[in-house]
């Protein structure tokens, strides 16, 4: 049976379930974006142009194998075969296609992918971005409790528009938090999946919460922990904005290998010129979730 969905403005086409995507009528071969099937996956790539401990890459292939749950090609922007193996859940399947493997397929239909978070404001698209285990999720979950609407979590794509100001894609409307996140945001854990088992992460689907039209960037917020006492907004002055970008890349290290270097380069260097980065310094020892949200809010209605 083949099942159809719609993320980051593309239309699947699956022969897998993913009840994290939103669903989608059949509809014509030649409206299809991307492919999602079963089949056999080679154990590497003839001449990767890079590697990684659990990945090759070549201009139009992206190989991700992973022990104990599969392997999954990633072709010419508009294909995924994975060749599962046999003890490995549907879940587990999923958890790494949604993450690095549509990472890599993003980066192959030359969009720029952001290592964030983001919400739909009056402005235009928040994002916020950082380091795993920032607080990109927990704090995208305190600003959904607020009454935004979600656009992504983790995974953000970016293309252009016309005028080469950037636009943020719609992810799909799910968001995944740890136990310790989970209980800040008195949200209760019962009759959530694990996004792993032996994980004390939980998927939360939100589809009433959920933008899913594009939306023009207004602003990024940089989360990481600092040795300080201080809870701060400082704006990035536009010399620093393009560094920044450039190192919250999501799966950067996926670049090269696809040859994607001089249109990413374009692509970051068009968001810095059209878009406030802001970098929140904020104590290492203290998320101070509440506080960190309402000078979010205050700064965003200053904009």
């Amino acid at each position: 049976m083949t099942h159809y969905y719609r993320a980051y403005g593309l239309n699947f086409s699956s022969e897998w379930q993913f009840p994290e995507l939103p669903v989608q009528d059949p509809m014509p071969d030649s409206q299809i974006d991307v492919h999602i099937r079963a089949g056999a996956v080679p154990e590497s790539l003839d001449n990767p142009t890079s590697s990684g401990v659990l990945y090759e890459a070549s201009a139009d292939l992206f190989l991700l194998n992973l022990q104990g749950i599969g392997r999954y090609l990633i072709r010419n922007g508009d294909e995924i075969i994975i060749e599962r193996c046999a003890d490995a859940s549907d879940n587990d399947v999923r958890v790494f296609l949604l993450g690095s493997g549509f990472g890599a397929l993003l980066h192959q239909r030359q969009l720029l992918v952001i290592h964030a978070g983001a919400i739909y404001s009056e402005h235009g698209a928040v994002l916020f971005s950082g380091p795993s285990g920032a607080g990109k999720s927990t704090l995208l979950g305190e600003m959904i409790r607020r009454g935004y609407n979600m656009m992504v979590d983790d995974v953000c794509a970016v293309t252009l528009d016309s005028d080469e100001k950037p636009l943020v894609l719609p992810g799909y409307p799910r968001t995944r938090l740890w136990a310790d996140s989970a209980e800040k945001l008195e949200v209760s854990t019962d009759g959530l999946q694990k996004t792993r088992p032996t994980l004390e992460k939980y998927e939360r689907q939100l589809p009433d919460q959920f933008h899913a039209s594009n939306a023009q960037m207004h602003r990024i917020y940089l989360l990481n922990s600092h040795n300080t006492d201080k809870l701060e907004l400082e704006p990035l002055p536009a010399i620093n904005t393009f560094a920044a970008v450039l190192h919250n890349t999501y799966r950067n290290s996926f670049l090269e290998g696809l040859e994607m270097r001089e249109t990413h380069f374009a692509m970051v260097s068009a968001l810095a010129t059209n878009v406030s980065v802001v970098k929140v310094v904020r104590p290492s020892g203290s998320f101070r979730l509440t506080e960190l949200a309402d000078l979010i809010e205050a700064d965003l209605h200053t904009a």
